[in-house]
């Protein structure tokens, strides 16, 4: 998909979380988001979509179409024509049987002995998943809902407390099901699969478009830093555009984006609320398909506002847009007098989608002391959210103003601007400020107009004027810019400009 290499979203592992700049990134502990349907929201019914189900019994309602009846007059044949003569069946007595000695066998020879007789109790399982199709076997005592809490990490309390209803069902089965509950007590609010089938998720083509809601902000992972992240395959949840349970549904798919998320500490308490105000305001316009007009700072990189929409949301099925709502509920600031770090998720729902979005927001004060917005990453994993807020936060930490830093931009050395280089180029640069963290900015060209922006956080080469490092980003072929952040302690900033990049295909 074209989108790959234009999103902005990751999964890290802790091990990714390496401290920067001489700043420990590791996450605090993770706190299970109290979700309970049971207690807040309600009943919810979950389907598990697996390669095969459980074998089901057939009933009349479930059989071809194809089968027609027939009245008693047309069945089978007439008496007349049944059988044979009386003189035509059976063998004279001469001929009719062996002498005794010819037949029998010893009684040694018949039979199996009873160990090795059936299938052992132990195999059972095995024969089970033999009969059904799948290689899969399931543990002793394991149960859809078991199943599920391992899919998304629940733990052994995840259970408790709730009101759910999981089944699941194989691939080839889904439709029929969908078109046989339709309507009924038994339908399902959510369907969840690690992933869901292709032919379910498809955005122009496929089920979805039928019978769920299109899931929102759901992009493809990016490089944040050389170190490399951790990107397992995912567990997705849909909705069903006629689910019984709609808030339940809703509720069960936000706490599925954010099932890692941990509270965060921010600073001091602040004297304004202008940086978490302006930080909403310029979300809610990217992500409702406009630019940030006279909040940007004079540094910010130009952008499609278009095209960052779509690679925040992940969309790009017609009409999945109409009627599109942002409401961002939740933000964790971090600001000193000079640089501010926002943290924001916004819920977003239109009439054929619905989904959530983790952003990043950095702000500076410009010369007339107006706070303005630097940089803005619309959508990332809550994981990638954490990293980016937990590397650039400290720079917003209130200090004695003798310790505020003094920086210098840097001095971009390799490649040069306009360069040909094959994926994943070498980026050199000197560093000639006192900066404790730089910062790669980078955007790749679409048309005639660039992408977002994306951050990409490099460790300092300590006692060293020079920085080297991969520039992992930029892995598919086409024209990248870059550029590079140099923060010091108190929220100074310094950024060079910018450096293009044309990176050949393999």
């Amino acid at each position: 998909m074209w989108l790959r290499g234009l999103a902005a979203i990751g999964v890290l592992s802790a091990g990714a979380l390496a401290p920067l700049g001489g700043q420990s990134v590791a996450p605090a502990a993770v706190a299970k988001p109290d979700w309970s349907p049971q207690s807040r929201h309600g009943w919810i019914t979950i389907w598990r979509v697996v390669a095969a189900g459980p074998p089901r019994p057939v009933s009349i309602a479930s059989l071809s179409p194809e089968v027609r009846s027939q009245t008693a007059g047309r069945f089978g044949q007439a008496a007349g024509s049944f059988g044979q003569s009386a003189g035509d069946t059976g063998q004279t007595s001469g001929s009719f049987g062996q002498s005794a000695g010819n037949t029998g066998t010893a009684a040694g020879s018949v039979g199996q002995s009873a160990g090795s007789f059936g299938v052992s109790t132990g195999a059972l399982a095995s024969a089970a998943a033999a009969a059904n199709g799948t290689n899969a076997i399931a543990p002793k005592h394991d149960t859809a809902l078991s199943r599920l809490k391992h899919d998304f990490d629940l733990g052994q309390s995840g259970s408790a407390g709730l009101d759910m209803t999981v089944e699941e069902l194989g691939i080839e089965e889904l439709q029929a099901r969908l078109d046989a509950v339709a309507g009924t007590p038994d339908a399902p609010d959510v369907l969840v699969g690690t992933p869901l089938p292709e032919f379910w998720s498809d955005q122009n083509s496929g089920l979805v478009r039928r019978y769920g809601l299109v899931t929102l902000g759901d992009v493809a992972p990016i490089p944040q830093m050389e170190a490399g992240e951790y990107a397992p395959v995912m567990p997705e949840a849909s909705i069903l555009v006629r689910a019984p349970h709609p808030r339940s549904a809703r509720e069960f798919v936000k706490w599925v984006c954010e099932r890692n998320f941990y509270t965060g500490r921010p600073g001091p308490p602040l004297t304004t609320d202008a940086p978490s105000l302006l930080a909403r305001t310029a979300l809610r316009s990217v992500l409702s398909g406009g630019d940030i007009g006279a909040a940007a700072d004079k540094q910010m990189a130009a952008f499609n506002p278009q095209i960052a929409q779509q690679t925040a949301l992940g969309v790009y099925g017609d009409g999945l847009l109409d009627g599109l709502r942002v409401d961002i509920n939740r933000s964790i600031v971090n600001a000193n007098d000079r640089f501010a770090v926002v943290e924001l998720r916004a819920v977003m729902e239109s009439k054929a989608a619905f989904g959530v979005a983790h952003a990043v927001v950095v702000l500076r004060l410009d010369e007339t002391g107006q706070w303005r917005v630097l940089q803005l990453t619309p959508n990332l994993a809550v994981e990638q959210q954490q990293v980016a807020a937990e590397s650039l936060s400290g720079f917003a930490a209130r200090v004695r103003r003798e310790e505020v830093a003094q920086v210098k931009s840097a001095s971009l050395a390799a490649p040069e601007d306009g360069d040909n280089r094959p994926p994943m180029p070498e980026l050199w640069w000197d560093n000639l400020g006192a900066g404790t963290l730089e910062v790669v900015e980078w955007q790749k060209r679409v048309g005639d107009s660039w992408t977002g922006s994306n951050l990409y956080f490099v460790r300092e080469d300590a006692g060293h004027l020079r920085t080297r490092t991969t520039g992992r980003f930029a892995d598919t072929a086409g024209l990248y810019r870059w550029r590079v952040w140099s923060l010091g302690t108190g929220g100074t900033s310094a950024i060079s400009g910018w450096r293009t990049v044309n990176i050949l295909g393999q």
